[in-house]
């Protein structure tokens, strides 16, 4: 799976014990906590997972949230850009969606009805050009080049990461780190699934 992908989903999921509606009604605080909370677990884990001493604890954790939040900067701006891409679509029979609307099948069509993504309408690409090279051709560059502009900033940290641990302990950090996000991808389905039933 796409470690941006799961990088995000980990950011700006909130804690999946509390159900869908509670979650809407949720404040900026409310959320902000349960993504601290996430975090000190991720921390918790990998530290133990890795074995990192408080001395080395010390010098990768700074490099780790540096290189996070150089990342989340980076998928910031590319998810701009893939809203920005949405908007120049249209839908097959001419209509065009709203500004800033999200397209049909995206994650707004997650509700407490359900997933309504399989009914969602199929789009196709606004062929008219908006500028002298188009749109379309600038923010494809954007979008793909973020993905270089991503793995750039991991290997400077993997370097760096390199002049502090051991390699078999950066190796134990990569292993670490993805165990737990699988682990939280296994719980937050196997929430998703209980709702459901529940339902």
């Amino acid at each position: 799976m796409n470690r941006s992908f799961i990088v995000m989903l980990l950011c700006l999921m909130p804690l999946w014990t509390f159900a869908q509606e509670d979650r809407v009604h949720k404040s900026d605080q409310e959320r902000r906590a349960e993504r601290e909370a996430v975090q000190a677990q991720k921390i918790a884990f990998i530290t133990q997972e890795t074995g990192l001493t408080p001395a080395e604890a010390e010098k990768f954790w700074p490099l780790y949230n540096e290189m996070n939040h150089k990342v989340g900067e980076v998928i910031h701006k590319r998810n701009d850009t893939k809203a920005a891409m949405y908007r120049l679509f249209k839908s097959e029979d001419g209509r065009t969606q709203g500004k800033g609307a999200e397209p049909a099948g995206s994650s707004q069509g997650r509700t407490a009805a359900g997933d309504h993504r399989d009914a969602a309408e199929v789009l196709v690409l606004d062929t008219q050009t908006k500028g002298p090279s188009g749109p379309v051709e600038e923010l494809l560059a954007s979008y793909i080049n973020s993905f270089q502009e991503e793995n750039a900033i991991r290997m400077d940290y993997h370097k760096k990461f390199l002049q502090i641990l051991p390699a078999a302990r950066v190796a134990r950090y990569y292993l670490a780190e993805e165990r737990f996000n699988n682990r939280m991808i296994r719980q937050f389905i196997e929430v998703k699934v209980q709702q459901e039933k529940s339902r």
